[in-house]
């Protein structure tokens, strides 16, 4: 799978493994309930134009302690399902996790006369929560206020708000009577999702915006507190076929129909036409990507999921994409929340083209924990175990970059500052850590407890990149989901392990086996050895192609150096967690 990795859409995951980074990840949970003998359903969909990926929980308006049940499961086509009997209505639902890679939290809500049907958990249900909360809608749910709901009330802001959107609705093929709690869809890009597809909201406290992508001079404006609309949602651009979104999926489509048996060949002129002649991903070209893409066996009856939409320039013909690459056996990228991957089309003639993430290289900033131990089988390490949390800074040296500048919540004021290193394929940190006095001259910028707090759910980082003439070559943005897991909580974390280590010192040519185990919730990433003498060092990597499996042995072969054997060396194991950020353990 090393080529998929290195060269499908993002997964550049073997750029970490070739950097010599010491540390690096976080877990999750899990609840649930006894089943009573006469179950009550309530289902639907949890989507906003892609499935939500993440689970769903309920509030009552019982006097047991909130929320009564958690960790429901949201299936990959955003379907749920929920047991309710045994519980005190009105409902409350909260779907959170992410679309498109962007955390999301939406409200839903249902009365017994809901019971046994369908409610769905979307945008459109989450603001008809808030208009009907007129104030903060966390405070509103986790207080009770929920008990007071009545079907009535329910109703008329569910009315109220499908009147706003009637003309979009109408114009996109759907009824301006649709019941945006209650209808049956599919999170299938047609129907309704189709319409969240292009009509997106955007809240705050007291406000939310509705705009229609393409169209989004006009833009409908909520004033939730209280429940009054103003401005009209544009409806330019939409129509029951022929819209911009229709034509980029049928690139998509189109992609995978040449997938779906066997390898294209990379000269292949229907392949070549889904692609403009400006594509850029990651800072590969057209030629090494679709070389990448032809060779590896997995892409066979590959299929893209939960294509995004997130903007559209009507007037340049660019759109910006998020979607889900689907490979053989089902599996999807681990080191983005979702396995989502994001492009830029450009439309030339009436075909939307593939044109690449158009990132002169490959550069990432990813949430990271993780601790250094000993290596049982090495009598010279002798020290604690070193736990450490903070931001993992990816960002390779070469192709003309010799510098970088990282800049965001919970780093200094003045960023991060990053530089080439003789003998270093990536940026190493030159900014003085106050947290982390052995920090310099790696990829990771250790954090106190005290500055974690600052990380917000998808904090925005600034990377500038520059040349060795200081020249501003580049400026990209980082997402990161959550914020890095405490210091404090890193003690009782549950890490990925390795076993079957050998003492690397003394060795020469040798083949190493050993065996790994990932933690239920995180995905594999890759094993890899390191080893020195005074003079050289080299490493092997085992991408750990089966990601989805939590147990398995790995091999790595080393070469003996130019002269000697090796006098020490280090083991490491990387897994992501469910926010795709680093888990690892370093074994010295």
């Amino acid at each position: 799978m090393s080529n998929l990795v290195k060269h499908l859409m993002s997964a550049r995951m073997i750029f970490p493994i070739l950097v010599s980074i010491v540390l690096i990840g976080c877990g999750g949970g899990s609840g649930g309930n006894t089943p009573p003998s006469n179950p009550v359903y309530i289902s639907g969909t949890a989507a906003a134009g892609a499935p939500v990926v993440g689970y769903v929980s309920v509030r009552d308006s019982s006097a047991n302690p909130q929320p009564v049940l958690t960790n429901i499961p949201i299936a990959a086509d955003g379907h749920y399902s929920v047991d309710v009997s045994g519980l005190t209505a009105p409902y409350a639902f909260l779907a959170v996790g992410s679309v498109g890679g962007r955390s999301v939290t939406l409200y839903s809500a249902a009365t017994s006369a809901d019971e046994g049907s369908t409610i769905n958990i979307t945008p459109f249900t989450d603001l008809i929560v808030r208009n009907i909360a007129a104030s903060a809608v966390d405070t509103y749910i986790n207080n009770g206020g929920i008990s007071g709901l009545t079907a009535a009330e329910l109703d008329a802001q569910r009315v109220a708000l499908t009147d706003q959107l009637a003309l979009a609705l109408q114009a996109m093929g759907l009824s301006d009577s649709i019941d945006l709690l209650r209808a049956t869809f599919n999170a299938d890009n047609t129907g309704l999702d189709r319409f969240m597809d292009v009509v997106k909201v955007s809240t705050t406290a007291t406000t939310a915006t509705i705009t229609n992508i393409l169209d989004a001079a006009n833009t409908l404006i909520v004033d939730t507190a209280a429940g009054t609309f103003t401005g009209t949602l544009g409806t330019g651009g939409l129509a029951p076929s022929g819209t911009p979104l229709d034509g980029i999926v049928q690139t998509f489509e189109t992609f995978s129909a040449l997938f779906a048996t066997s390898l294209p060949s990379d000269s292949d002129p229907a392949l070549l036409a889904l692609f403009t002649d400006t594509f850029t991903d990651d800072g590969e070209g057209l030629s090494a990507w679709l070389t990448g893409v032809t060779t590896e066996p997995m892409m066979i009856g590959m299929d893209f999921a939960n294509v995004v939409v997130d903007s559209v320039d009507t007037g340049t013909g660019i759109a910006q994409v998020h979607f889900t690459p689907i490979l053989a056996g089902g599996v999807t990228f681990p080191d983005t929340p979702g396995g989502t991957k994001s492009c830029q089309m450009k439309r030339v003639g009436d075909v939307w083209l593939m044109d690449g993430n158009q990132r002169i290289a490959w550069v990432r900033v990813k949430t990271v924990a993780g601790k250094i131990v000993c290596n049982p089988e090495n009598p010279a390490c002798s020290h604690a175990t070193i736990n450490r949390t903070g931001l993992l800074m990816l960002i390779p040296a070469g192709v003309g970059i010799e510098a970088a500048e990282v800049t965001g919540p919970g780093l200094p004021a003045g960023g991060v500052r990053l530089e080439a290193q003789a003998g270093k394929s990536d940026l190493r940190i030159t900014t003085i850590n106050p947290a982390c006095g052995d920090c310099l001259g790696k990829g990771i910028w250790a954090m106190a407890d005290a500055d974690i707090p600052d990380v917000l759910p998808n904090s925005t980082y600034t990377v500038q990149l520059y040349n060795n003439s200081s020249a501003l070559l580049a400026t990209y943005t980082e997402v990161v989901p959550v914020a890095p897991v405490l210091n404090s909580a890193l003690p009782s974390m549950v890490f990925p392990a390795l076993s079957g280590m050998v003492n690397l010192a003394g060795r020469g040519t040798i083949t190493l086996t050993p065996s790994w185990s990932i933690p239920t919730g995180m995905r594999a990433s890759h094993v890899n050895v390191w080893l020195e003498t005074a003079t050289e060092s080299t490493g092997a990597t085992n991408m750990l192609t089966t990601n989805t499996a939590l147990s398995g042995t790995s091999t790595l072969a080393v070469n003996a150096p130019g002269t000697g054997s090796w006098t020490s060396g280090m083991y490491e194991i990387f897994a992501f967690d469910q926010y795709a950020g680093y888990v690892t353990v370093n074994y010295d």
